[in-house]
């Protein structure tokens, strides 16, 4: 806009379009209402420093709207700082874990105390986590040994079955011997009767003959004493043929019976003593790998539990570093939220100072230290105080133009009175001002709204905080109770293993004797038989070192020849040589060597 007159000028920027805008103003503040003002009250008026005479005036004016203006645009840089609040305040109800804004100063002690006894009731459980995979692993060695048991078990039944079957078999051989005897003992009454009809027929015979004889002769009791003779010897033939015959079988049958008795005897020891020693060495061995097997265990639980206790160290480590990170930067975020509160009541403040001065300047109250006398001031007679030229009316003349991207599109012209003019612009300043109050009061509103509603999270967070530590504080209660059943579950079976593994150890104790005795009389076995060896190694070395020496001394004898046979080339090659220089010497017409002649060559010289 262009004010003109014969005598002067200024200039200024559109009040158009701030007029058009005035009914938003009213509603709501907005960033493009805010540019609306901001580009408003952008310098109203720029004046000729040859026009008017009060030149510290001017840059007042100046500098109240270039500072206008900056607090417009802090204006609408705070407005986006409270929008993103706003929508990181909405996030956070939404989320119910962030703590922006919030004050956890109370409640660190809280939350030390529960971590503490959180990190207790772990260690508890891992305790008992320890204890339950010991107890496992103690039914698992009950159950190892339960399964030996019942295979040694089953060893045995099959031990009995085969000493029933051996029992059968001897039975079965004493069935056989007892008919045998039977058999004999038929065959021998068989053999006595034979030997009876025998005697009887002899007898007879011996009758028969005797009638005969005491028809025939007459000695009858020569031949009757001779045939009484004959039959004692023969009935004691018979006799001690029985009785030998009888013992024979006797003894037979009572060896054959003692040795059967001492074999089984012996048998039935042996198969004791055999699977008593292999029950034994199956226990030990049971014992043993279950003992493995245990520190196997304890140890990859004990490496498991230090890498879990490791995790959950780094974790909340890392939960702890993260929230004291998030802690500062609330705190941060606060202080500058005050600070920015701070500040917005300092230019609440100052605006209110320069809003006062606006309206002192645009009244025409100026005050000046130097006169004692208060002078009245206006706008209008600075605007046209200075003499005119001989023109009696005084116009202005306002020209309005729409600048895109710095090209006018479209221009306007309107003349006006001055008065009116000057009437059109302080209204324009207290409708400004009045504006600037009413967003000044909605900002102070939306800051209490926003105080509010952060209050009222902050209780709430506070509320479900507590009720979160009661939850916490029963679940640990319960757990507490767990943890003392099962401690006292586990106290019990950890009784009833130690024992058991004393047991064991004094077992496994004895056992473990007998094997050192037994390795030690095996390694002093092996010793004796090492010495032996080593002897034995010692006398085949000193054998070699002889026969190496005898080896050494012919080699050096064949060496010692070798080189007197070599001396003697050698002397022969050096004559062979000598002789070759003195032909070649004789060839040549020299002389020989030594004043000898030789004889003449036996081919002329070469020419």
């Amino acid at each position: 806009m262009s004010f003109k007159s014969p005598s002067r000028s200024f200039s200024s920027s559109s009040l158009s379009g701030s007029m058009g805008s005035r009914g938003s103003w009213f509603g709501a503040i907005s960033p493009a209402s805010i540019g609306n003002l901001a580009n408003t009250l952008r310098p109203i008026v720029q004046i000729n420093s040859s026009t008017f005479a009060p030149a510290d005036e001017k840059e007042t004016m100046k500098g109240l709207n270039d500072r206008l203006a900056g607090y417009l645009s802090k204006v609408r840089l705070l407005e986006d700082s409270n929008n993103e609040l706003e929508e990181q305040l909405k996030e956070a109800l939404m989320r119910k874990g962030a703590e922006s804004g919030r004050d956890w100063s109370a409640y660190e002690k809280i939350v030390a105390d529960l971590r503490n006894q959180l990190q207790e009731m772990t260690m508890d459980n891992a305790r008992l986590f320890l204890q339950i995979d010991n107890a496992r692993l103690a039914a698992d060695d009950f159950k190892v040994k339960f399964e030996s048991e019942q295979a040694m078990r089953q060893g045995v039944e099959q031990d009995l079955a085969q000493l029933r079957k051996m029992l059968d078999d001897t039975y079965m051989g004493r069935m056989q011997l007892e008919s045998q005897i039977e058999s004999m003992r038929e065959e021998l009454a068989f053999l006595k009767k034979s030997h009876e009809e025998d005697v009887a027929n002899v007898k007879s015979q011996i009758s028969d003959s005797q009638v005969n004889v005491q028809m025939e002769t007459k000695n009858n009791a020569d031949l009757t004493e001779a045939m009484n003779n004959i039959r004692t010897q023969y009935e004691r033939a018979a006799q001690k043929s029985h009785e030998e015959t009888e013992a024979w079988y006797q003894n037979k049958f009572d060896n054959i019976t003692a040795e059967v008795t001492q074999n089984t005897e012996a048998l039935q020891a042996g198969k004791t003593e055999l699977n008593e020693l292999r029950r034994q060495k199956q226990s030990l061995e049971i014992d043993l790998q279950a003992l493995h097997n245990m520190i196997r265990s304890l140890e990859d639980s004990l490496h498991e539990t230090e890498a879990r206790y490791a995790h959950e160290v780094n974790g909340y480590n890392s939960r702890i570093l993260q929230l004291e990170g998030e802690l500062g930067q609330v705190r941060a975020q606060v202080e500058r939220q005050a600070a920015e509160y701070d500040a917005l009541l300092n230019i609440k403040s100052k605006l209110e100072a320069e809003i006062a001065t606006y309206h002192r300047l645009l009244e025409g109250v100026v005050d000046d230290e130097g006169d004692k006398n208060r002078e009245e001031f206006s706008l209008e007679q600075s605007l046209y105080a200075a003499p005119l030229p001989s023109v009696g009316l005084k116009k202005a003349i306002i020209i309005t133009q729409e600048i895109v991207d710095g090209e006018v599109v479209s221009q306007s012209k309107l003349e006006q009175n001055p008065t009116n003019h000057n009437n059109h612009v302080f209204g324009e300043e207290e409708e400004l001002t009045e504006q600037m109050d009413l967003a000044m009061e909605q900002a102070k509103e939306e800051q209490e709204e926003l105080a509010e509603q952060l209050g009222l999270a902050m209780e709430k967070e506070k509320a479900e905080l507590q009720e979160w530590g009661e939850q916490l504080e029963l679940e640990m209660e319960k757990a507490k109770d767990e943890q003392e059943e099962l401690a006292e579950q586990m106290g019990l079976a950890m009784e009833k293993v130690k024992e058991e593994q004393e047991d064991l150890a004094e077992q496994l104790g004895l056992a473990m004797e007998l094997a050192m005795e037994k390795e030690k009389e095996e390694q002093e076995e092996f010793g004796e038989q090492l010495e032996l060896a080593m002897e034995k190694a010692k006398d085949e070395q000193e054998e070699l070192a002889e026969q190496l020496g005898l080896a050494m001394e012919k080699a050096k004898a064949e060496q010692e020849e070798l080189a007197e046979q070599l001396g003697l080339a050698m002397e022969k090659l050096l004559d062979e040589k000598e002789e070759l220089e003195e032909l070649e010497l004789a060839k040549a017409g020299a002389p020989p060597r030594g004043g000898h002649k030789l004889c003449p060559p036996l081919w002329p010289p070469l020419e």
